[in-house]
């Protein structure tokens, strides 16, 4: 395990800055090196079976993460969250589900911006979860909630 983690690293610095798609590669061929896996099988419930997060998965919790820290602990922050109760004054749906507002874009590449695509990843998760008090317990949950989807 330690050796695998060594050349990940290694490979991640010899590339300097690679793509995402090699990173994930690089991921899955460690996963199935770890679980002695046919080539041909599909690599998603060595995943759920390892306890390990898949990359894109590990990007949701991180900024997720963030917004938690934004939101509980009300750290000044050098991005907007609004709430959408915070928009109107009357009920709606995402009001009463503690929803961020998502600002209109008319153009692809602002939807792909770290503060818009995080605060869809906040939305998508159950008010259970967002709801914790602790950071632990949130990171905890956070991560169960992401290998059941596996």
């Amino acid at each position: 395990m330690e050796e695998i983690a060594a050349t990940l690293k290694k490979s991640c610095r010899e590339f300097s800055n690679p793509p995402l798609s090699q990173l994930i590669r690089l991921q899955n061929k460690a996963v199935t090196i770890m679980n002695d896996t046919p080539l041909r099988d599909p690599i998603t419930p060595y995943y759920a079976n390892s306890g390990l997060l898949k990359f894109r998965d590990i990007v949701k919790l991180y900024t997720c993460l963030i917004f938690y820290e934004h939101l509980s602990e009300n750290k000044p922050s050098n991005f907007p969250v609004p709430l959408v109760s915070e928009q109107h004054n009357y009920f709606t749906r995402g009001a009463s589900a503690q929803q961020l507002l998502i600002p209109f874009s008319r153009i692809n590449i602002r939807k792909f911006c770290p503060t818009v695509i995080g605060k869809y990843y906040w939305n998508a998760l159950p008010v259970c979860i967002r709801d914790l008090t602790t950071k632990t317990a949130f990171t905890k949950e956070l991560r169960k909630y992401y290998l059941a989807q596996y």
